[in-house]
């Protein structure tokens, strides 16, 4: 995960922990600090979703709009009701996104040394074949997404960098490769099934790393 994507991440975490304390203080009702201003964490999803995957600007734009139309409305600004027009909106950008796409299917076959997999509201598989694996990014954004490396050979070190908001990511690991993961948890839940206890010092190393926002992550061979 970029710096600045994780400190967005922290920066929304600080602002909640915030009105909390200024709440039991009685400095300002609950309502004054998060009431009104609430749709402002969609807004920062959006821009966390544009910045961890620039491909994805679409629905990083469709995001950041729905953040936008609920402050609006928050603020008494509009009167329309936000969902009237998020999911025509929504039917919108599948349609770009399904044009602009040169992928035929979710579940696919990747030969990359580098491979990126990405599920924003949808589900996306991939199974990686390839003679020098040496990382990737999987994203999963209200979707759920699975990397298969079993068929994958990943000579001395490979990084794969997550980011699940409101999602769920699958990965499957190759054997006789020792797996590392630091990757933070925010209201998630992150399950390894992978031992490295029989593993040789030697052995080639899967570093995973990155964030998972209220979502699960499963790590398995």
């Amino acid at each position: 995960m970029k710096s600045y994507t994780r400190s967005i991440i922290g920066l929304l975490v600080v602002a909640v922990g915030l009105s909390f304390l200024v709440t039991n203080l009685d400095i300002l009702p609950f309502s004054v600090t998060i009431g009104d201003w609430w749709p402002l964490f969609i807004i920062a999803g959006g821009v966390v979703i544009f910045l961890h995957d620039t491909k994805n600007y679409l629905w990083a734009l469709l995001t950041i709009a729905l953040g936008v139309t609920f402050q609006l409305k928050q603020l008494g600004i509009i009167e329309s009701n936000p969902w009237q027009l998020f999911w025509p909106a929504v039917v919108i950008a599948v349609g770009l996104s399904i044009m602009t796409s040169h992928r035929s299917s979710k579940a696919r076959v990747a030969t990359s040394d580098r491979e990126d997999v990405t599920a924003i509201l949808s589900g996306s598989e991939v199974k990686v074949q390839t003679a020098d694996f040496t990382g990737g990014r999987v994203t999963a954004v209200c979707g759920g997404a699975s990397i298969d490396l079993r068929g994958a050979i990943i000579k001395k070190e490979a990084t794969l960098d997550l980011f699940a908001f409101w999602g769920g990511i699958e990965i499957y690991v190759p054997d006789g490769v020792i797996v590392r993961n630091s990757t933070s948890a925010i209201l998630s839940g992150i399950e390894s099934k992978v031992s490295n206890s029989d593993m040789s010092e030697k052995a080639p190393v899967l570093h995973i790393v990155g964030d998972a926002v209220m979502s699960g992550v499963e790590i398995k061979r």
